[in-house]
C-alpha cells in the first residue's frame, strides 16, 4: 500500500483535545498491562504513532499527561523528580523524532516496517541514556555505574521497542486512516 494518509490537513480543537484524551488513555494502559515485565511499555510506541500520525502538537501534551499519571502511580515506585523530568526529555525526543519523519507532502506514503524497527531502536537507545542520568542524579551514583547496571534493562527496552515500533505503528496506522480518517482531518 503506497497511498499516502492523510495525515497533513487540519484537525478542528475539539477533535484534537479527543485525540490527545484517547492517545494518553492508550499509552497508559500499554504501560500498566506490561508492568509485570521490566522496561517492556507500549507508551512509546503510542507516543511515536501519534506524532507521525497528528502531530507534535497533539503528542507532547500525551508525553505530559501520561508521564504524571504514570509518575504519581507508578507500580515500580514512589515519583523521582528526576527520573520524571528525563523521561518527558526522552519522550519529547521521540515524538520530535515522528514528527521530522511525518509526511509532508502528497507523496509521503507509508513507512516500511524494519525502518520503524530501526527508529524505535534508536530513539529507545536515547530515552535510556537521557533517563539514566536521572537514576544516576536522583540516587548520587556516578553515571558510568547507572549505565553499567541498567544495561540489561536497556537491550531489553530496546529490543521490545524495536519491536513494537516495526509492528504496532503500521497496524495502529492502517487501523486509524481505514477507519477514522475521514472524523479527524478536514
Amino acid at each position: 500500500m503506497t497511498e499516502t494518509p492523510p495525515t497533513t490537513g487540519t484537525i478542528r480543537a475539539s477533535r484534537r483535545v479527543s485525540l490527545i484524551a484517547l492517545m494518553a488513555a492508550l499509552a497508559l494502559v500499554g504501560n500498566y498491562a506490561l508492568v509485570v515485565v521490566p522496561n517492556v511499555e507500549l507508551g512509546s510506541t503510542v507516543f511515536f504513532v501519534t506524532a507521525y500520525m497528528f502531530g507534535f502538537s497533539v503528542a507532547l501534551p500525551c508525553v505530559f499527561i501520561v508521564s504524571l499519571a504514570f509518575g504519581l502511580v507508578n507500580p515500580w515506585g514512589a515519583f523521582i523528580p528526576q527520573i520524571w523530568i528525563t523521561q518527558v526529555i526522552g519522550w519529547s525526543y521521540m515524538t520530535v523524532v515522528a514528527e521530522l519523519l511525518r509526511p509532508k507532502s502528497a507523496r509521503g506514503g507509508y513507512p516500511r516496517n524494519i525502518e520503524l524497527a530501526f527508529v524505535g531502536g534508536i530513539v529507545t537507545v536515547f530515552f535510556d541514556l537521557v533517563t539514566n542520568i536521572g537514576y544516576s542524579l536522583a540516587f548520587s551514583i556516578p553515571y558510568y555505574v547507572a549505565l553499567i547496571a541498567g544495561l540489561p534493562f536497556m537491550v531489553v527496552h530496546v529490543l521490545s521497542n524495536a519491536f513494537f515500533f516495526g509492528t504496532a505503528v503500521p497496524l495502529i496506522q492502517r487501523a486509524v486512516l481505514s477507519n477514522l480518517a475521514d472524523q479527524i482531518w478536514e
